[in-house]
């Protein structure tokens, strides 16, 4: 795909590893804020010494700013360079892409996240709410610590405003004597059943590092939902 130049317009601190850049939308290319939900972009840094590539999932939902939204964590190489990157910064962008997109459809979601996987989430529950979503949507996080919980807020004050969420954050390495008063320990079988509804009718997704998303696809089909309607995204 052709690149084409943008820069960080704005930058918002969401946790202490993650910030969220405001991505200006390349000349002439309004239309992609048309994406859907749950896709990429691919980005460069043209003044990188060696340019490596590197895909980021949209936080933003379609047409929620004049801009595109990144959330990226303060880890690995390219990572921990974005991550520092401020407003006017230049950087080279590909088009939205991907297959990771929220079903068309108004059957049941269950969405699986573990650390940044919450990402795409944002925008699949941000699109749904300004839709008008009836369906019952399911939406389990799980962070290390409680600081890590990317979008808590947001998702706690829609979980008030909007009947058809259900927003289940966890933690795995709080100390014992942290006055987080949420779930902790690690997404189960127990927690995804009482979320799942109908396995055969319900849209499963699971979202983050590789090992995650496999136990998560292993227990969603120990629970019986059909492979071809599980959807995934994972890297490392």
């Amino acid at each position: 795909m052709e690149w084409r130049d943008s820069q960080i317009v704005r930058v918002v601190d969401e946790t202490p590893l993650d910030r969220t850049l405001f991505l200006e939308v390349p000349a002439g290319c309004d239309h992609w804020l048309d994406f859907r939900p749950g896709q990429f972009v691919v980005m460069s840094d043209p003044e990188a010494a060696t340019p490596v590539r590197r895909a980021y999932s949209l936080s933003s939902a379609p047409r929620e700013h004049a801009h595109l939204c990144i959330t990226v964590r303060r880890m690995g190489g390219f990572g921990c360079v974005l991550h520092g990157f401020g407003p006017g910064k230049g950087i080279r962008l590909e088009p939205p892409q991907g297959r990771f997109v929220l079903a068309e459809d108004d059957a049941p979601l269950l969405l699986c996240a573990g650390g940044s996987g919450i990402t795409p989430f944002r925008s699949f529950v941000v699109h749904l709410a300004r839709q008008g979503r009836r369906a019952p949507v399911g939406l389990l996080q799980s962070a290390q610590q409680p600081e890590e919980l990317l979008f808590h807020p947001l998702f706690e004050a829609l979980t008030r405003e909007a009947p058809w969420l259900a927003y289940e954050p966890t933690v795995t390495r709080a100390a014992p004597e942290h006055p987080w008063p949420g779930r902790r320990g690690r997404i189960d079988a127990d927690r995804i059943r009482a979320r799942l509804g109908d396995p055969a009718a319900t849209w499963f997704y699971a979202c983050g590092p590789g090992a995650f998303v496999r136990e998560m696809l292993e227990l969603a089909a120990a629970l019986g939902v059909p492979r071809e309607r599980c959807r995934k995204e994972q890297w490392g």
